[in-house]
């Protein structure tokens, strides 16, 4: 079976149409099927599988995954989706992409593109081509708060609504803020700030340069920020994010720490893509609608080719239980955006 034959699901015959035109547009051969049902074998041999599902049907993917391959991506598309829905899809290693309404046509083929070429990074992938792409690179507490201030300008004079701004300025200023201080890793693959106070940490260097470009188009503006190291895990995301979803008293900080970040980022952006490369980088792609805000419709987790096993277990709330409270917070920038 070639990498490059990818298999598309779905019940509604119009959607199953505009799946495949838009794997093929990606560059994909494709197989179509209604249901699982149409599936002779126990186990799809397609490495891609693209499934259509109903609003709040988990148990479709719950019945994907047993015959996915070990090595398979798989990814969801349904009309509508609340965050917990989101995470809840994603749980299984396979599964790591959720395109949601009317994200499908771009978000099909976007990710088709990019799994299928292994070119994972790229604000540009999700934007009109030729839109101009601005980029700051900064090292220290001082060059995030003129990034920062160098974005939001930006978005002012791209007319971006006073609501939108605010949600651009607090994503930027948890990912950059992870990106600075909690990604920097030793030899050994120890956080260099780890035991460093919080308040501490803006008076250091981070060892590795930070970079974010922006840009802003006619219907939306995008972020990417990116580190140099390379060590952020979807199971992190999930785990922080459903403990923050689920936690029946009042979020703060200093209990939550990255959760805390990464719930923010998932509830202020439209789209919330982490790209990794192992030990090289962590990219976090995010875009903000112009107009009235939406729940956030398309989320992906991309791996370079060949490094999933590295990338399979990040820390989780479970596992930074125990440490002091200001370790607490380091956990938050570690987990936020690498």
């Amino acid at each position: 079976m070639s990498k490059r034959r990818v298999l598309a699901i779905s019940p509604n015959l119009d959607q199953l149409r505009r799946i495949v035109a838009n794997l093929e547009r990606a560059g994909a051969e494709v197989d179509a099927v209604r249901s699982l049902d149409a599936i002779q074998s126990e186990i799809i041999p397609h490495r891609y599988v693209f499934m259509d599902v109903e609003e709040g049907d988990t148990r479709a993917v719950e019945r994907l995954v047993p015959m996915l391959r070990q090595k398979s991506h798989a990814a969801v598309v349904t009309p509508k989706a609340a965050l917990g829905e989101l995470t809840d899809y994603l749980k299984d290693h396979r599964v790591n992409h959720v395109i949601v309404g009317e994200e499908l046509d771009r978000g099909v083929f976007v990710t088709a593109q990019k799994l299928l070429t292994g070119d994972i990074f790229g604000i540009e992938k999700y934007l009109p081509e030729g839109t101009p792409v601005h980029y700051v690179r900064l090292r220290d507490f001082e060059g995030r708060g003129k990034a920062l201030d160098t974005v939001l300008a930006y978005a002012e004079e791209a007319k971006m609504r006073r609501q939108v701004r605010s949600a651009i300025g607090s994503v930027c200023e948890e990912l950059l803020m992870n990106a600075l201080y909690d990604a920097p890793v030793d030899e050994n693959g120890n956080q260099i700030f780890a035991e460093v106070d919080p308040h501490d940490r803006t008076k250091s260097r981070s060892p590795r340069p930070v970079s974010i470009r922006y840009a802003a188009t006619e219907s939306q503006f995008a972020v990417a920020v990116r580190d140099r190291f390379g060590r952020l895990a979807k199971n992190t995301i999930l785990a922080y994010i459903d403990k923050c979803l689920r936690s029946p008293v009042q979020i703060d900080r200093k209990t939550y720490g990255a959760g805390l970040g990464l719930y923010l980022v998932a509830n202020a952006a439209a789209s919330y893509l982490v790209n990794v490369a192992y030990g090289i980088a962590t990219e976090v792609v995010c875009t903000f609608d112009r107009g009235a805000k939406a729940p956030l419709r398309l989320v992906g987790v991309f791996v370079h080719p060949g490094q999933a096993e590295m990338l399979r277990e990040g820390p989780t709330p479970e596992t930074a239980a125990g440490r002091p409270d200001d370790d607490d917070d380091a956990v938050q920038l570690e987990t936020g955006g690498q």
